[in-house]
């Protein structure tokens, strides 16, 4: 990896399409840093998860209806972080809690395995809530969110091995 840091920026309208560009963008940026397929693929696969998770459940805020979405690569980790308005305090309050059991939890494997049992046994349309613990999980990111003014900051970071 190089010790450069290296962002990309995007301010993005929340449509379905845009997340091709974030997939290539993301992938390519990590490419050129010269990170593992380890490393590329969970980062690809975290950048989608936040972004989907910023269209699925984001609103209009005061600066538009836009998602800004920022990757950073550090000499030693790489930062995702993913901001939108949010409808209403139930859908900030649902981050905040299942951030919060995945910062305390030791394991997020099992997390991941009990909402999945969840899932199965009642099964709710549309709101899996999966990623999150995906994120933590599949991709060993550790997540991190702040909420004020009616804009939700979900951040997650994964040092490099």
């Amino acid at each position: 990896m190089s010790e450069d840091e290296v962002t990309i920026s995007l301010s993005i309208t929340p449509t379905w399409s845009i997340l091709k560009e974030v997939r290539d963008k993301t992938e390519g940026l990590m490419k050129k840093k010269g990170a593992g397929n380890d490393i590329i693929e969970s980062t690809v696969m975290c950048a989608v998860e936040l972004v989907e998770n910023a269209i699925k459940y984001g609103a209009s805020s005061s600066g538009g209806n836009t998602i800004n979405f920022d990757l950073i690569t550090k000499s030693d980790a790489v930062v995702i972080k993913v901001s939108n308005g949010i409808r209403d305090e139930y859908d900030a309050g649902n981050v905040k809690t299942h951030i919060e059991r995945i910062k305390v939890s030791g394991d997020p494997g099992s997390l991941y395995t009990e909402r999945l049992q969840q899932l199965m046994e009642n099964p709710k349309p549309g709101e899996s809530q999966l990623g999150l613990y995906r994120i933590a999980y599949e991709g060993e990111f550790a997540l991190d969110y702040k909420y004020g003014d009616g804009i939700l900051t979900v951040a997650a970071e994964r040092k490099y091995r």
